[in-house]
């Protein structure tokens, strides 16, 4: 088989589906898309009509394996692919792929852009799939802005009940959803 390429397309949660004229020919010529369900609803209408679409789900064995027979695919991802995302994971299971990634504004960064915070003074923290414990050194060392990114586990809920189990309550938090959709603001 040859080298397998990959094109990382980042994605905000607008759902127009707006991308830039580089990406839609990209995605006009691709055969092979993959990315969460959410990003499938938001394409679904810019693919060919033959596309073959692979879910990213765990495990990601599965995903991995489904992607084996191609040569080229078009993966969807949430904001800045490089950032907590799906290309670094590509980057670790397939070194020899070739990888080309198209980055938008990350969760984080357009948290900041809304809530007007120096985002270069912001610690991030990643919970998603990890344990507490660059969190909770964060919270230990005073850390004045944390942008935490969660999962399914790791809720904002949960996070406010720990550091108040720990006496941190000292802290504000802003949660932010579904941010960069304009229909959800």
């Amino acid at each position: 088989m040859s080298e397998q390429r990959f094109h990382v397309i980042g994605m905000t949660d607008d759902q127009s589906g707006t991308f830039s004229a580089e990406i839609l020919q990209l995605i006009g010529r691709g055969k092979v898309f993959s990315g969460g369900k959410r990003h499938h609803e938001i394409v679904a209408g810019l693919l060919p009509e033959d596309a073959v679409w692979i879910d990213i789900t765990v495990p990601l064995d599965l995903v991995f394996r489904q992607y084996e027979p191609y040569d080229e695919i078009i993966v969807f991802a949430s904001g800045d692919p490089l950032f907590f995302g799906f290309a670094n994971t590509l980057k670790k299971r397939l070194p020899e792929a070739k990888i080309k990634v198209f980055p938008t504004f990350n969760s984080l960064q357009l948290l900041a852009h809304r809530m007007l915070l120096p985002y270069q003074d912001m610690r991030i923290v990643s919970l998603t799939g990890r344990s507490w414990k660059i969190f909770d050194e964060g919270i230990i060392r005073g850390e004045k802005i944390m942008g935490v990114l969660t999962d399914r586990q790791k809720t904002p809920s949960s996070i406010a009940g720990r550091m108040l189990e720990y006496g941190y309550d000292n802290y504000r938090m802003t949660i932010g959803v579904h941010l960069g959709n304009r229909q959800m603001e």
